[in-house]
């Protein structure tokens, strides 16, 4: 019997989820108010509140748990290694099939509608992953240069890479930017043209 139950509670918060997204694409989040989640997803207020005590809540979940599932595609290609491996051999493929898979989701959060800094949340998760995971193995680097800094750099480098990605509405293909974000890891610059 708990199994039914646990999938009744699974299908009702996953209805409430689905219609507050939707609604906030077209309105503002601040605007929305319980009544029109439920009655979108076809409950009542008194089903919504078993599951949660405000809206923030039921954000707040959505939130929680899309950025798990965006930790685990970040830890799939490499979960199961135990020492250091090329660069190009580690394909970020599944990163980006996370978000193709997501990409409604990753638009309305990204978007006008909604004032919570979801952008904020998803770079310091993903920062995050980074200092827990992966150490840059740096050969013959200038004695000058902070490895500190260098590491935030390649961090938010591709962070903002896959940020407008999004904006674009996912204009390349998902193997293309992850060929991208290797070939881009891996490669040096040493003189810029001045535009003037």
């Amino acid at each position: 019997m708990k199994r039914s139950n646990d999938k009744r509670v699974n299908r009702t918060k996953k209805a409430l989820k689905n219609a507050l997204l939707s609604l906030m694409e077209k309105k503002k989040y601040e605007d929305i108010t319980i009544t029109e989640i439920v009655k979108h997803a076809e409950y009542n207020r008194g089903t919504f509140y078993l599951h949660f005590e405000q809206k923030e809540d039921l954000l707040a979940e959505m939130m929680e748990e899309m950025l798990n599932e965006l930790a685990s595609a970040f830890r799939k290609p490499y979960k199961d290694l135990k020492e250091e491996v090329n660069i190009v051999e580690l394909s970020t493929i599944s990163i980006f099939d996370h978000f193709i898979e997501n990409k409604d989701f990753y638009k309305i959060m990204l978007g006008p509608n909604v004032k919570i800094n979801f952008q904020e949340k998803m770079i310091l998760s993903l920062q995050s992953h980074f200092n827990e995971d992966v150490n840059f193995i740096i050969n013959d680097c200038d004695s000058e240069i902070d490895l500190k800094l260098l590491y935030h750099y390649r961090v938010y480098g591709t962070i903002g890479l896959i940020l407008e990605w999004i904006k674009s509405d996912y204009h390349y293909s998902r193997q293309f930017m992850a060929d991208q974000v290797v070939k881009i890891a891996t490669f040096h610059t040493e003189k810029v043209s001045i535009k003037m």
